[in-house]
């Protein structure tokens, strides 16, 4: 007689795992550069991913970043032309006020990096590339809808980025006004007026405000906050605030911009107390999720304005749908976007483990010179622990490759505990956004100056080339020990008695 009680429970459990079955291991919503990192990077894992492109913004903010970068490096090499450095004069090279060439150039460099993140070459990989814009249904079970098809995962990845709005100012409706986006996407770069007027303090915005005033643009900044680097230790944001002034940058801080309008042939910001008058203005804006029409709602995800609410597992409060990149609010840094997408991918695959953890993820601002951090700033070390932290500083003046550049303004500072873990670092100079990474690393790794404060003294802690920039990191880790030593009367004791045995043996 046949096991028909057997046969029943193995029919009921394949129909329970086809119920379960799904199309694929992962599932991931937008084309932005973070997006695509992940499709790559899921299927080189073996697994079975499509990515939904839902919208293009993810390329033209890769575009943005590439040609600000551009901007900051043609206008670096015409700044030091026009101080007459190395003896090369501006009118033996290129006009410095032709901005179509750093776009053409800036095109160029895009066009050559698309195509091997293109959406053809993550075809080619294995990735079921859906080009369309889909929405999640819950019922009968959750999927993503794009046009007639159904995508069944156990896992999605919002990637989908974010995009800049304007604030409600009186008049924006009425006067014709930029966001960083036109000036760097557009033809209005090409023809920019003389005065402008930008309004804000993002990273992008910094450089794009060092960049036009090096090319002979009369620039008035206007800021919101205290200063322009408001997440930061002041006096980083006072030297690249300090810097800007030097190149003509008029700044306005602690002002909100409440009105502009058009009078007598020019256009007119109100800027707290303060009416400016200029010939053209550029908003920053506010950055916002990429998120119209995937029903997020419908699917139990919750937003804001500002960005996803995600756990540090980068689960949305949907635990099978993740988030990475801009669309969960914060800095719009590739990076950090890519970092993030990591930790999304471990999670989504695999097993839910893996936890954020940003303190040693360097980041950057990329105006001359460089402004870049990792770990904590000096008000979070000293609130968490308090007079064990030593504040060592070693300036550019001191470095050879530095003086051999004539780019001395800045400086390297480490913020080290007592027991000689680095807590946090900034670097401000030419090649700061370069060298982080050597401190990020040592960060991660755990790996800690000497505590023993003489063996430190004799040893080299960061490796170098000499005449490189990164000698500043051996210098600044060195005034630890020295400081250490100046501080300690036991170990200066110990060594006077040391040499004065040595001396009378």
């Amino acid at each position: 007689m046949p096991d028909l009680q057997g046969d029943s429970r193995i029919a009921s459990t394949t129909n329970r795992y086809n119920i379960m079955a799904v199309d694929y291991d992962l599932v991931i919503i937008g084309s932005s550069p973070e997006g695509i990192y992940a499709a790559t990077t899921a299927v080189y894992l073996n697994a079975r991913v499509a990515l939904v492109t839902q919208n293009r913004k993810g390329y033209l903010d890769k575009y943005e970043s590439i040609l600000s970068r551009t901007l900051s490096q043609i206008t670096h090499l015409v700044n030091q032309t026009q101080i007459g450095q190395f003896g090369i004069y501006p009118e033996n090279l290129f006009p410095i006020d032709d901005l179509q060439q750093a776009k053409i150039w800036a095109e160029a460099v895009s066009s050559n990096l698309a195509i091997e993140n293109s959406l053809t070459t993550l075809a080619a990989l294995g990735v079921d590339v859906i080009e369309g814009e889909g929405e999640f249904c819950r019922l009968p079970e959750q999927a993503l809808i794009v046009g007639k098809r159904k995508l069944l995962s156990r896992a999605y990845l919002l990637a989908t980025g974010s995009h800049s709005v304007m604030d409600e100012v009186e008049g924006i409706k009425e006067v014709e006004h930029f966001t960083i986006a036109d000036v760097l996407s557009q033809t209005e770069l090409i023809s920019l007026p003389e005065q402008i007027a930008i309004a804000g303090c993002s990273p992008l915005t910094l450089e794009l405000t060092q960049s036009l005033a090096r090319l002979g643009k009369q620039i008035f900044l206007v800021v919101e906050e205290e200063n322009i680097l408001p997440q930061e230790d002041p006096e980083a944001s006072m030297l690249i605030q300090a810097i800007l002034e030097a190149e003509g940058v008029k700044i306005l801080t602690a002002s909100k911009v409440t009105q502009i309008k058009n009078l007598e042939g020019k256009k007119w910001l109100q800027a707290g107390k303060k009416a400016i008058a200029t010939d053209a203005i550029i908003f920053t804006g506010n950055r916002q999720p990429n998120i119209a029409g995937l029903n997020l709602a419908g699917v139990g995800v919750k937003y804001s304005s500002g960005g996803m609410e995600v756990n540090q597992k980068l689960q949305t409060t949907n635990p099978t749908i993740y988030a990475c990149g801009s669309v969960i609010g914060g800095y719009d840094l590739p990076h950090l976007a890519r970092y993030e997408a990591n930790i999304a991918l471990k999670n989504a695959l695999f097993l839910p483990w893996f936890k954020i953890d940003y303190r040693y993820l360097p980041w950057a601002i990329f105006t001359e010179p460089n402004v870049a951090r990792v770990g904590m700033t000096e008000t979070q070390a000293r609130r968490r622990y308090g007079n064990n932290v030593y504040v060592v500083r070693q300036y550019c003046k001191g470095v050879a490759q530095a003086q051999i550049r004539g780019e001395t303004t800045g400086f390297c500072q480490f913020l080290v505990h007592r027991n000689g873990e680095i807590l946090g670092a900034y670097i401000i100079g030419s090649q700061a956004a370069e060298t982080i990474g050597a401190i990020a690393l040592a960060m991660k790794q755990k790996i800690k100056l000497n505590k023993n404060t003489v063996s430190g003294l004799l040893q080299v802690d960061f490796p170098y080339v000499d005449l490189s920039f990164s000698e500043i990191l051996q210098q600044t880790a060195t005034l630890f020990y020295q400081q250490k030593l100046q501080q300690s009367r036991n170990w200066r004791k110990l060594l006077n008695n040391w040499f004065n045995w040595r001396r009378n043996c």
